[in-house]
């Protein structure tokens, strides 16, 4: 199945359409907060370029992909996968690519569980993995992102801090109950769901044979995570707690990023501030329906950071943050994907 979606003539329009909305979100998200704060094209600062600069922004990097990369592994030897470190690194930049150039990171899902499979590892299991890895992200940033909000009211967006944490407390909310329904009584959930289902047939919005799939797939699917995710809890507390450790450090790599550049631009950051304000920047990305969330999170950086970075300044610091961060690692991924992903290339 994946080979079509990524080998296939109709995957690969819908690929090189999704890389160029990213590419057009975030050119035009770039001109928006240019015309906003005045600040015209970015000019190169040589101060990010001296060698103390480089060798800083660098370990940073080598924290922030060597941590992505950990917190799977953790999470896929914890299950008794037979990975190793080795076989999935290479993931780390796949799934950057595949993420950003798909709406709600979809593809990187797709494209770590086929290359998974080619490494020996079953569908269910990876499919697991995977969702484990993108759980822990997400319980750290759903608590930190509302916690930073109440803790900071000095930071406000256009004057509306108190409905954006309201917003957000209520989003926590609805996700955490169902994490812990699909997590405890997984028949629950898949019980409404099929009433959903049901209800669209009704409509006649769905076929009886699409609707029979889709709650099959899903009894399956609700199963394979609640045992999955039971086996993460059960087995060696050590991989366990590793994955855990692994996933804090990925996230303070990436949301100290900015900090850095700050410090190394000769403006004195608020580490804590920007480490809290990436966590809502990352937060408001999860529901951002753009390839990549590009164009939402330069707009969510801009409003949040526009009081604590200098004029001039702030579209260098955006610039430089997802050049780091996201465009680089999807560079590196085009070509890793290119050759790992190749048909009939299986690694062992």
């Amino acid at each position: 199945m994946m080979k079509d979606k990524t080998t296939g003539s109709p995957g690969r329009v819908r690929f090189v359409l999704g890389a160029a909305a990213f590419l057009l979100l975030s050119g035009a998200a770039f001109w928006a907060i240019a015309a906003f704060v005045g600040d015209g094209i970015p000019r190169f600062d040589p101060r990010l370029v001296a060698p103390s600069s480089v060798a800083l922004i660098t370990l940073l990097l080598l924290i922030y992909f060597l941590a992505d990369g950990l917190r799977l592994y953790f999470v896929l030897r914890a299950l008794d996968a037979p990975v190793t470190l080795s076989q999935i690194m290479p993931l780390v930049f796949v799934n950057l690519f595949f993420s950003n150039i798909t709406p709600l990171a979809t593809g990187g899902g797709f494209a770590q569980i086929w290359y998974l499979q080619r490494c020996g590892v079953g569908v269910g299991l990876s499919a697991a993995a995977t969702t484990i890895r993108t759980i822990l992200a997400m319980l750290v940033i759903f608590v930190s992102a509302p916690l930073f909000l109440v803790l900071a009211p000095e930071v406000d967006v256009a004057g509306s801090s108190g409905a954006l944490v309201n917003t957000i407390a209520g989003v926590i909310a609805v996700y955490m109950a169902g994490f812990l329904v699909l997590l405890l009584r997984p028949a629950w959930m898949v019980a409404a769901c099929e009433w959903g289902l049901a209800v669209l047939q009704r409509m006649h919005l769905l076929g009886q044979e699409r609707r029979a799939a889709w709650t099959q797939a899903l009894r399956r699917e609700a199963r394979s995570f609640s045992d999955g995710f039971g086996r993460f809890l059960s087995g060696a507390p050590q991989l366990s707690v590793a994955a855990v450790v692994a996933t804090l450090a990925f996230l303070l790599a990436l949301f100290a990023m900015p900090a850095l550049l700050m410090a190394l631009l000769g403006l004195e950051p608020d580490w804590l501030t920007v480490i809290g304000t990436l966590s809502v920047v990352t937060f408001l990305m999860y529901f951002a329906p753009t390839p990549g969330g590009a164009g939402f999170s330069e707009l969510a950086f801009a409003g949040l950071m526009a009081g604590q970075v200098g004029e001039g300044q702030l579209l260098l610091v955006i610039f430089a943050w997802r050049l780091l961060t996201i465009y680089l690692g999807m560079a590196i991924g085009a070509v890793v994907s290119l050759r790992v992903l190749r048909p009939g290339r299986i690694r062992t």
